[in-house]
């Protein structure tokens, strides 16, 4: 085979094995996150982005022009870049290099902690088993802010709903009884716990720190002078309290607007980094990415997901993708105005 016919051939080949990768990449979109993950990185989709690959590269010995095109060079480099990349970070990447002995390393997986939880047993994304990191990962603290406030509703004793106010301390309302009443949040806490008073009755305390229990005081005071005090919680049900003509409940807000967590690692008892990750905002340690991926709330305080992912090949792709910026904007905006201005130049003179 002579060398005109290895270059039409991987010419046409290229086009086919770009048009396949355009269709593949709609029908991925199709599927969803999960299956379209599991779907490019099943095995017939590794032999094709090793054949892919292998046409960018046969592209720099059949054609020497590219060399002296150097924005068409930076953009084929990218191509290649971004599929190498991807390629080494891959779990049958992965898998490989752990059976030769080359290093054994998480793909991605998830660990799920506690607030005050410290963990290194990670479950794989495949949940095929867990994966023991060479460290630790400990929750100091995670939370969930909203855009909208939590509201506290309260009732009168045959449950006919009376308003709402805010979940926040200070501000007296009306309530809409007769004789009327006003009502108050008097204090908040974040472990809230009822004891019983020695001369009847229970008193709020503030619980142990590294619980969650969140609540509420709320003083309801009638025209003839009675002070009532109702006790909220923001994970349970209320129900009546004797001799207490009022109920109240908790609303919770419904639109999320961030979840963050406190990561602390460490090692032997050494503090190795921390950080507040967010979404989109993760902590990068040891080769790995933690991303904040979910959050929870029980009856045993709030919890977060935090997912783990891989830094292999990451740079990789990275630097591709800048190779191919650098390309197309030599060939579309630097290229055309050097032009222009070597036009001007020749119609001055």
């Amino acid at each position: 085979m002579n060398k005109t016919i290895a270059r039409y051939l991987v010419l046409n080949l290229g086009l086919f094995a770009l048009m396949l990768l355009i269709i593949l990449s709609i029908a991925g979109a199709f599927l969803g996150a999960d299956k379209a993950s599991m779907f490019f990185n099943s095995p017939p989709l590794a032999v094709f982005w090793i054949f892919l690959t292998g046409l960018f590269c046969t592209a720099f010995f059949f054609w020497k022009s590219l060399y002296r095109r150097v924005n068409l060079l930076l953009c084929h480099a990218g191509c290649v870049a971004v599929l190498v990349g991807g390629l080494w970070g891959s779990a049958a990447a992965h898998r490989l290099r752990a059976s030769a002995g080359i290093s054994e390393k998480l793909t991605k997986g998830t660990i799920i902690l506690r607030q005050g939880q410290t963990g290194n047993q990670v479950m794989l994304a495949d949940q095929t088993g867990t994966f023991a990191l060479p460290f630790e990962v400990h929750l100091e603290k995670t939370q969930v802010t909203f855009y909208d406030e939590g509201i506290i509703a309260v009732y009168d004793a045959g449950g006919r709903f009376l308003g709402t106010i805010p979940a926040e301390v200070g501000d007296v309302y009306e309530l809409p009884v007769e004789p009327p009443a006003r009502v108050r949040v008097a204090k908040q806490f974040e472990n809230l716990r009822l004891q019983l008073h020695p001369e009847g009755g229970v008193q709020p305390v503030e619980g142990e720190p590294d619980q969650s229990n969140p609540g509420y005081e709320v003083l309801i005071q009638t025209a003839e002078g009675q002070q009532h005090a109702l006790y909220v919680f923001e994970q349970f049900e209320p129900h009546f309290l004797p001799n207490v003509p009022f109920l109240a409940r908790f609303i919770k807000p419904r639109n999320p607007r961030e979840y963050t967590s406190h990561l602390v690692l460490k090692k032997d008892g050494r503090v190795l980094t921390e950080k507040t990750i967010r979404v989109n905002d993760p902590l990068y340690y040891g080769g790995y990415h933690f991303y904040q991926s979910d959050f929870g709330q029980d009856q045993f305080g709030p919890y977060s997901s935090i997912m783990i992912v891989s830094d292999s090949g990451v740079r990789t792709v990275f630097a591709g993708y800048a190779l191919i910026t650098l390309g197309l904007f030599g060939q579309f905006w630097v290229k055309p105005l050097l032009h222009r201005r070597a036009q001007r130049g020749a119609d001055a003179h």
